[in-house]
């Protein structure tokens, strides 16, 4: 038996309001805009193998899993969602790994990025209240 290769999106959900979007939900409006371009082989090429892995709303980061090849169709898709459950929200694109163990070092590497830059735009006073804090987390573990 052949092993199934597959293909990792890490992408950005940015919703216009302060809604919860579900993985199911954004599941759906990937496969309606694969649908939209592609058509119904598209849709025939990307489903087998293809689910939203992880999806968190705090973070606004996604996994979507989808097979070696059809990835491209899913690929060219993304930037054309608009609407994820009936709500506006926009679908960016960060990374393309080859396996859950590269996406997550990925996702990690992008959020101590993320922190850094928040880091270096804090006051003074912010950035104590900030250390204080993240000792206080760090202590607990």
């Amino acid at each position: 038996m052949v092993r199934f290769k597959k293909r990792y999106f890490i992408v950005e959900v940015i919703p216009k309001s302060q809604a919860h979007i579900q993985r199911e939900e954004l599941q759906r409006a990937i496969v309606e805009a694969v649908k939209r371009l592609h058509g119904d082989f598209g849709v025939a090429a990307t489903t087998p193998g293809f689910h939203v892995k992880y999806c968190n709303i705090k973070t606004r980061i996604a996994f979507i899993s989808v097979g070696r090849g059809p990835h491209q169709l899913v690929a060219s898709a993304l930037p054309l969602i608009t609407k994820i459950g009936g709500q506006a929200a926009t679908v960016c694109t960060i990374h393309l790994a080859a396996s859950m163990r590269h996406a997550f070092l990925f996702v990690k590497r992008y959020h101590e990025e993320k922190i850094k830059k928040l880091e270096e735009s804090l006051t003074s006073a912010e950035m104590n209240h900030w250390k204080q804090e993240k000792d206080r987390i760090l202590s607990r573990r």
